[in-house]
């Protein structure tokens, strides 16, 4: 039988929006959605919160996951990769005698993913469960119609085709900044946690992929969850 563990990462320094990992959401702390979401999955054996921050391990604790153990500090800064967090804790599970088959890495501010997400997320990794698999979203545009800005003005990655029918065009996708799933033994031997990996796509919706970096993004969010209440 195939164990899967969701693992959280949810350290207590984030930067841009400080605290973000707990700040208020909809009236809760914002990685009680993604927990309740895992929970209404039913596909996992284990939801760990990996966590430095002894006041995110009693939130955590309040919804019914405290975590067995903290995030050692020499991983919760702002340069280690998440898949060096989540290989260094797949080994401190086997340390207590614990081991799985697949690891979810899922962000505490993914706040618009549901159950059925991971449901389906969980069903197509494991139809290769050998390759990775990456939440991403459609940006609604083309790889050859986007901007980037040199020395002022506005230029092309390939202005040959710029004029081109967008439906000619390669579509682009984004990481949606929600989750993705691993085979667990590939995190535990990796060695480069930051290397680049061949994922395979799930798309969700773009409404969903709302990746929150910024008081911006936090904004967008709060606005689109007002505006499906109020529908």
């Amino acid at each position: 039988m195939t164990r899967r563990i969701a693992i959280i990462p949810a350290r207590g320094g984030s930067k841009r929006i400080p605290r973000k990992n707990i700040r208020p959401f909809a009236g809760q702390p914002a990685l009680t959605h993604i927990l309740k979401a895992v929970e209404a999955s039913g596909q996992f054996d284990t939801i760990h919160i990996s966590t430095d921050d002894a006041e995110i391990a009693d939130i955590a604790a309040a919804a019914g996951h405290r975590p067995g153990f903290v995030r050692d500090a020499a991983i919760a800064d702002d340069f280690t990769p998440i898949r060096t967090v989540l290989g260094w804790t797949l080994r401190e599970f086997e340390k207590r005698g614990e081991s799985f088959d697949v690891a979810a890495l899922l962000y505490a501010t993914a706040f618009f993913v549901d159950g059925e997400d991971l449901q389906r997320a969980a069903l197509q990794f494991d139809t290769a469960p050998d390759r990775p698999l990456l939440a991403v979203t459609d940006i609604g545009m083309p790889i050859e119609k986007l901007f980037i800005e040199q020395g002022g003005h506005l230029t092309t990655l390939d202005a040959a085709k710029f004029g081109e029918r967008t439906q000619d065009l390669t579509p682009a996708l984004m990481d949606a900044g929600a989750f993705s799933f691993f085979h667990a033994a590939d995190l535990i031997a990796e060695t480069d946690g930051g290397a680049p990996l061949e994922f395979r796509p799930f798309r969700l919706d773009r409404w969903k992929a709302i990746d929150i970096d910024t008081e911006e993004d936090w904004a967008f969010a709060e606005r689109l969850h007002a505006a499906g209440k109020t529908r």
